[in-house]
C-alpha cells in the first residue's frame, strides 16, 4: 500500500449523489463508508480521495467557513492519471457529466480533459505517453 502524501478532502452537497457521480461517471471504488455516512474514502488507480459533507467534525468557525464555501467556484483541478483516458473521456461524456476543458494533447506531451461533478469542482484526467509505451502486466 502506497504512503499517502495528500488526501484531498472534497466537501459535497449531497454524498450520496457524489458518490454516484464518482464511481459510476468516473470509475472510483469506495473504500470506507457510503451514502448514508458524512465521509468516503474512494480511490481510482492511484488516486484517493475522501467525499465529505459539512458536519461538525472540527471548530465552530472552520465547519461554519467549510459551509460558507461549498459550491463556491475555484480554479483548483485535481489531476489523476488515467490509463483509460480515451475510455473514460467517451463515458463521461455519455452520462452527461461536465466537461470543462476536452480531451487533447497537451505542449508538455500528455494527453488530458478536465471534467467538473456536481458541486463545481474540477478534475483533470491525464495519460502520459510512457502509459501507452509500458507493456501491460
Amino acid at each position: 500500500m502506497p504512503n499517502w502524501g495528500v488526501i484531498p478532502s472534497i466537501r459535497v452537497r449531497d454524498l450520496a449523489a457524489a458518490l454516484d457521480c464518482y464511481e459510476l461517471a468516473l470509475g472510483f471504488t469506495v473504500l470506507r463508508g457510503d451514502a448514508n455516512s458524512e465521509n468516503c474514502a474512494i480511490q481510482r488507480g492511484d488516486a484517493r480521495l475522501m467525499l465529505e459533507v459539512p458536519g461538525e467534525f472540527f471548530s465552530p468557525a472552520y465547519n461554519e467557513a467549510i459551509r460558507e464555501r461549498l459550491g463556491a467556484p475555484s480554479a483548483t483541478a485535481l489531476y489523476i492519471e488515467a490509463p483509460d483516458l480515451e475510455a473514460l473521456y467517451e463515458h463521461v461524456q455519455a452520462v452527461g457529466l461536465t466537461v470543462v476543458d476536452p480531451l487533447a494533447e497537451r505542449p508538455w506531451g500528455q494527453a488530458e480533459f478536465t471534467v467538473e461533478d456536481l458541486d463545481g469542482h474540477w478534475l483533470t484526467f491525464w495519460k502520459s505517453p510512457e502509459t501507452e509505451a509500458k507493456p501491460s502486466a
